[in-house]
């Protein structure tokens, strides 16, 4: 058993600010992929992640965005965050193949056990 709590304050600021929530890890691509760095190197297990899309209006929600993983509650640290990194890579080439003229901006959601 665990005790979860928030993974947001455990970001250094420069990637803590950019989250479009004041609650969970929702990151742009290269601030999603640092943030999976940084929580590889602190031995953080990610349970997951999921799209979030932000309008040009401000909104922001699931909308066009890729589904993301299955829980990897089951993976080592180092697996866990491997396949996240592929997953974001790949789900975010689709994404933009399919979305080519959105101007929605795709965000991750990254879940973590901590």
């Amino acid at each position: 058993m665990y005790i979860k709590k928030r993974a947001l304050p455990l970001l250094p600021e420069r990637l803590s600010s950019k989250s479009l929530s004041a609650i969970e890890v929702v990151l742009p691509y290269n601030e999603a992929l640092e943030a999976i760095d940084f929580f590889e190197n602190e031995e953080y297990l990610i349970l997951g992640w999921e799209g979030w899309v932000k309008t040009s209006d401000g909104r922001v929600g699931h909308g066009s965005a890729p589904q993301g993983t299955v829980s990897l509650e089951n993976c080592t640290v180092v697996e866990a965050a491997n396949i996240c990194r592929e997953t974001i890579r790949s789900d975010k080439a689709g994404w933009e193949k399919d979305n080519p003229e959105s101007d929605e901006k795709l965000h991750f959601c990254i879940t973590v056990r901590t």
